[in-house]
């Protein structure tokens, strides 16, 4: 049996080779285990005014939140923050200790989808721009007073990437044990 190369095969060949090792290269970072599932990722560094919006320097902490399954229902969604490979702080939804979702309309077109808990007396708010809007944000409020405001820029896949994992914000009938429907106390930006 010869071996017959064609420009065709060795064109294909390349493309598939290619596509693997650039994947390979450009997988988003994360704090999810290795049998989790991202529902986001996002860098929560400083940002800086660009052509194109907001840039993060990817340097500063990182936010993740993951998912025991790829597809709701979830049983556990774990928040972890810190330097990537160093988680700081962990707080873990369960059909026991839930949290809150929210989505919504802040003005015409634009909106977020918002994930919250409150751990001592402090609440977390992880926001995602809908809409016309990119980006996650990060709001940390002790009692009633803002002590802490990220934004991860507005690039998705450089500065945030949303998936696999999803929450469905719009259905009325909530489809995780893990999450309860409530409006946020405190005022988003």
């Amino acid at each position: 049996m010869s071996l017959v190369l064609t420009y065709k095969s060795i064109r294909s060949a390349l493309a598939v080779f290619l596509a693997i090792y650039c994947n390979a290269i450009t997988a988003f970072p994360s704090h999810c285990a290795a049998d989790e599932y991202a529902i986001l990722d996002s860098w929560m560094g400083e940002v800086h005014a660009t052509d194109g919006g907001w840039r993060n320097t990817r340097n500063g902490k990182f936010l993740s939140l993951c998912a025991n399954r790829k597809t709701e229902p979830f049983t556990k969604v774990t928040y972890r923050y810190g330097v990537l490979g160093r988680e700081e702080f962990a707080v873990v939804a369960t059909p026991r200790a839930k949290f809150k979702i929210a989505s919504l309309e802040l003005v015409p077109r634009v909106g977020m989808d918002v994930v919250f808990f409150k751990k001592g007396n402090h609440t977390y708010y992880v926001s995602v721009a809908t809409g016309q809007g990119h980006g996650v944000g990060l709001d940390v409020f002790k009692g009633s007073k803002s002590i802490a405001s990220h934004f991860s820029g507005n690039d998705e896949g450089r500065d945030y990437q949303l998936g696999p994992a999803e929450i469905d914000f719009m259905s009325h009938r909530l489809r995780s044990s893990v999450f309860v429907s409530e409006k946020p106390k405190h005022v988003l930006r």
